[in-house]
């Protein structure tokens, strides 16, 4: 599929869903931290929103994530996704390289997020987005290493390396050695109330 294709049919969900839950493109923007003329050009697919944007968007709008990506009617009780279907987002990475592919989006009533994420070497001086979410994470190295903080403490991590944290607290990861480093997360929401 290619990026502007992907990124139409993307901004057109996130408006059907943003007018569905009745809010202004002003609310959500306002809601979800971008400019409105940023939410504008993301609804008309002349702009790729991170996956960071694309979350905060489906937490304003009450629904998971995997919503954004799939129609119930393409869910199933099971979802195969092959290697080569992934979904990514963000083909650049934002603008630093990070690469994240969604791993089973066709998922009927997940109860998790699953993304492939490519981690980039950065260049010195170049700080890397600090996340932090509500749910809890899992983080299992595939390939390379990687420099993960966690509130404030560095971690060295390599393949077959795992970690489960809380998200609450600010986090992020890095590829270190030279190399990109491979990651597959698993993110599981809080539950909503209701």
């Amino acid at each position: 599929m290619e990026e502007n294709a992907s990124g139409n049919d993307l901004g057109a969900t996130l408006r059907k869903i943003r007018k569905t839950v009745g809010l202004t493109l002003d609310a959500a923007a306002s809601q979800a931290e971008v400019t409105k003329g940023y939410l504008s050009k993301v609804e008309r697919g002349s702009a790729s929103p991170s996956i960071a944007v694309v979350s905060r968007l489906a937490d304003v709008y009450g629904v998971r994530l995997a919503d954004v990506f799939i129609p119930d009617g393409e869910r199933g009780p099971i979802a195969i996704t092959r290697a080569n279907e992934r979904t990514q987002m963000n083909r650049n990475g934002i603008e630093l390289g990070y690469v994240y592919e969604v791993g089973s989006p066709r998922k009927a009533n997940p109860r998790a997020e699953i993304f492939f994420l490519a981690l980039p070497c950065l260049d010195k001086g170049v700080e890397p987005p600090e996340f932090s979410h509500p749910g809890e994470e899992v983080l299992l190295v595939l390939e390379g290493q990687m420099e993960f903080t966690f509130a404030g403490t560095k971690i060295l991590l390599g393949p077959g390396d795992c970690m489960q944290f809380d998200p609450s607290f600010h986090h992020h990861g890095v590829a270190i050695g030279g190399k990109d480093a491979k990651a597959f997360v698993v993110v599981i929401p809080d539950k909503k109330e209701g």
